[in-house]
């Protein structure tokens, strides 16, 4: 299960225009096409295989969490419903914990952040909307955490342009009307 989520995740890495087949068929984790990459663009093909090597230990950490949770946790989790039932909130942290620690990991934006950072808000439309930390939450934070790991020298205008470009997306805004 573990391997075909990772393949599934790996395989989200986004392919830029301009990219040539062999980088993002390495980017989804295919060997051969890493090891061509290798031999005619080490630097980039280390680069890959950093961001790779990240999201592989972003599942076995969520792995070892989801193992190590309650039994109220497994009952939920085999129910079919992933959040707990008491959940009332309404407000969304843009900058969640995972999102916070991999920002204290970047060389550019390093200390510019905090977990559940008060500037970073949005007003969920309704309970549904956002509830806990959802499938769709979860997508989102590794989303993020993909592209601060690949743009290293990302400024804080270009993170918060980006945050604010998914928040934007149709999906996002059934969710969060007002953005954030």
């Amino acid at each position: 299960m573990l391997s075909l989520l990772l393949v599934l995740v790996v395989a989200q890495l986004p392919c830029v225009q301009g990219e040539t087949s062999v980088v993002c068929h390495c980017k989804q984790g295919l060997v051969s096409a890493c090891e061509a990459l290798r031999q005619t663009n080490p630097g980039r093909a280390v680069e890959i295989e950093k961001a790779l090597q990240a999201v592989k230990l972003d599942e076995e950490l969520r792995r070892k969490r989801t193992a190590g949770n309650t039994q109220e946790a497994a009952t939920q989790a085999s129910s079919g419903d992933p959040e707990p039932p008491e959940c009332r909130g309404q407000r969304h942290h843009v900058i969640s914990r995972s999102i916070a620690k991999g920002l204290e990991e970047h060389a550019t934006l390093r200390g510019r952040y905090a977990p559940r950072d008060s500037r970073f808000v949005a007003r969920a439309k309704d309970e549904k909307a956002h509830c806990g930390y959802q499938d769709w939450h979860r997508k989102v934070d590794t989303e993020v955490i993909q592209w601060l790991r690949l743009r290293r020298d990302a400024t804080p205008e270009q993170f918060e342009k980006f945050l604010r470009e998914i928040y934007n997306r149709p999906e996002m805004k059934a969710r969060f009307p007002h953005g954030f």
